[in-house]
This record gives C-alpha cells, sequence and structure tokens, in this order.
C-alpha cells in the first residue's frame, strides 16, 4: 500500500516536471553542461597519458647511459677543480675510463 502511494506520487511529480517546459529547458542546459565538462575532463586526461607515454619512453636505456657519462665527467672536473695537486690522479682515471673495455660508447 505504501509502495502504490510512492509510486503514484512519483509519477504525478515526473508528468508534472515534464509538462512544464522552463523546467525541461533548464533541466537540458545542466545535462549539457555536464557533458562539456566531462568531454573536457576527458580530453585533459587524455593528454596528460599521451604526456606520460612521451616521458616513458624518453627513459630508456641510451638516457641512462648519457647520464651516467654526464656524471661521471662532472666528477672528475669537481676532481680536478678541488684538488689541483692530483692532476695525475684525475688524467689516471679519465685514461681509466676510457680504456675500460666494459663500457660501451
Amino acid at each position: 500500500m505504501i509502495q502504490d502511494s510512492e509510486n503514484s506520487e512519483l509519477a504525478t511529480r515526473i508528468a508534472d516536471f515534464k509538462s512544464d517546459p522552463e523546467k525541461l529547458r533548464e533541466a537540458s542546459e545542466f545535462v549539457e553542461q555536464l557533458i562539456q565538462q566531462a568531454k573536457k575532463e576527458a580530453e585533459i586526461k587524455h593528454k596528460e597519458k599521451e604526456r606520460n607515454k612521451f616521458e616513458s619512453q624518453e627513459s630508456g636505456s641510451n638516457n641512462v647511459k648519457r647520464r651516467l657519462g654526464r656524471a661521471r665527467g662532472f666528477v672528475l672536473r669537481m676532481f680536478d677543480a678541488l684538488c689541483n695537486c692530483t692532476q695525475t690522479a684525475a688524467a689516471a682515471a679519465r685514461t681509466h675510463a676510457r680504456n675500460n673495455p666494459f663500457t660501451k660508447r
């Protein structure tokens, strides 16, 4: 009995809503705004996913080798700058790094 009264009340409220063109227009505008906002958010997420995809490709093995080489060069330059008296040791370290058969160029 209670469900029948609730169903009939809901049906009358739906009929009232459908008969009022102003309410229908407002509802359709609201739905359009939601759709536009969802499209914008989907585009932003898609762009972020594409950006992350390209960033992951850039961090390959070549990039790691390049970073290690730069780090080695930086450390050697710092060693040279800080320890002027050890020029021969720094030169030996550079020569050893160049002649190392296990490093690929």
